[in-house]
């Protein structure tokens, strides 16, 4: 009997095992390449790669000793980025071309593009000696990092060279983007695209409450006037014409007060810590089996344009803003039901100080809506961690 296709997963982190499981259950053969022979999803895969997939030119070379039949990013700009430069080597589908990916993904080409078109974007520059025009403060990004490391806010001229060079340093290309800081509140929207357009979309209230700039407690939004979504729902169909966006998932962050809105990231990737799971249990709509699709060739369906809101469900990464050793979980009376735990350490497991590490994640469902938007900024108050 011969062996189902193979798909070519590029992430074995803990939040693509959902993506994993999505592409076993469609009948394809799992191959996983990670440079960490540790990480969760080298031990769930049918084969396990032990290979950095930053590097394009292997990840082709395994491909195409593997035969696969389908690639598929996880949940990491590189893997993504990786991956249309090896489906527009094969032929595989899925992916934008290298050239649309980079422009999105890369911070300052991205930037440099909407600014062109006139995308609500917050003004920014290269290089600081560019950035005398700008009003404080300012915020200094790495143009390829993520979890917001390497990110500084910077409030009067004399700190920008230091954030300059901590922004470079986090970059693998050694870029940085130096741009104003837009007040408003957080917020993420995850589109799904067939054909071109927009057929399913949710937004989702996302909070920074240990780490200024990654997000670790979050709920399908409740913030957000309806107003305002049907804008950024039409900026972001806009864009996808405009670039002729395939088949798949694009997943923005904005920030937005009452009366503006300004794009932050995008991204075609999944977002990580289990948002996709955020969105099941809220919905009841397969995220997983909906990214998926694309890169395997096949078709899914979704319930409505925006799924309703069913359940009162937040999540929240557990994390430090000190360097610690983990022992264990610390759970504080709270009105809502615990209905999942993802553990990502054990007792005496080193834990360092976000964003570049968490001790796991929760999931807790509250009564009503009321008490989901009142009590899910204060989250890292109640689920925390024992440490030494």
């Amino acid at each position: 009997m011969s062996r189902p296709a193979t798909a070519m997963i590029l992430d074995a982190g803990f939040a693509s095992l959902p993506l994993q499981q999505a592409v076993k259950a469609a009948g394809f053969t799992t191959l996983v390449c990670s440079g960490k022979a540790q990480d969760a999803g080298m031990k769930f895969a049918d084969i396990a790669h032990v290979q950095n997939y930053a590097d394009a030119d292997a990840v082709l070379a395994v491909a195409r000793e593997q035969k696969i039949a389908a690639i598929l990013p996880g949940v990491t700009d590189v893997s993504y980025l990786t991956g249309s430069r090896v489906a527009a080597e094969l032929g595989l589908t899925g992916f934008d071309t290298p050239d649309v990916s980079d422009t999105l993904f890369l911070k300052d080409r991205f930037r440099a593009w909407a600014e062109l078109k006139g995308y609500p974007i917050p003004q920014a520059v290269n290089e600081p000696e560019a950035a005398g025009d700008l009003p404080f403060p300012l915020l200094v990004k790495p143009i390829d990092a993520y979890s917001g490391i390497g990110i500084t806010l910077v409030r009067e001229p004399g700190a920008l060279p230091q954030a300059v060079e901590l922004a470079r340093g986090a970059s693998r290309n050694g870029h940085c983007v130096i741009e104003t800081f837009c007040e408003g509140a957080l917020y993420s929207h995850s589109a799904f695209i067939r054909g071109g357009e927009i057929v399913c979309e949710f937004f989702v209230d996302e909070y920074c409450t240990v780490y200024p700039w990654q997000v670790n407690s979050s709920s399908l939004s409740l913030t957000l006037a309806k107003a305002m979504r049907d804008r950024v729902s039409e900026c972001m169909q806009t864009l996808v014409r405009e670039l002729q966006l395939v088949d798949g998932l694009l997943h923005t962050q904005f920030i937005a007060n009452e009366d503006d809105f300004w794009l932050i990231e995008l991204t075609r990737r999944c977002p990580g810590d289990l948002y996709s799971r955020l969105i099941e249990l809220s919905t009841g709509e397969d995220y997983s089996a909906g990214f998926v699709a694309p890169f395997i060739g096949r078709e899914t369906a979704f319930s409505a344009r925006r799924p309703a809101h069913q359940r009162a469900i937040a999540r929240h990464t557990i994390s430090s803003d000190a360097e610690s050793h983990f022992v264990g979980y610390r759970f504080a009376p709270l009105a809502a039901r615990i209905i999942e735990t993802v553990p990502l350490k054990l007792p005496g497991d080193p834990l360092l100080p976000a964003p570049r590490d968490r001790a796991g994640l929760v999931f807790a469902e509250f009564e009503d809506f009321a008490e989901l938007a009142r009590l899910t900024p204060q989250l890292k108050n109640y689920f925390s961690f024992k440490m030494i």
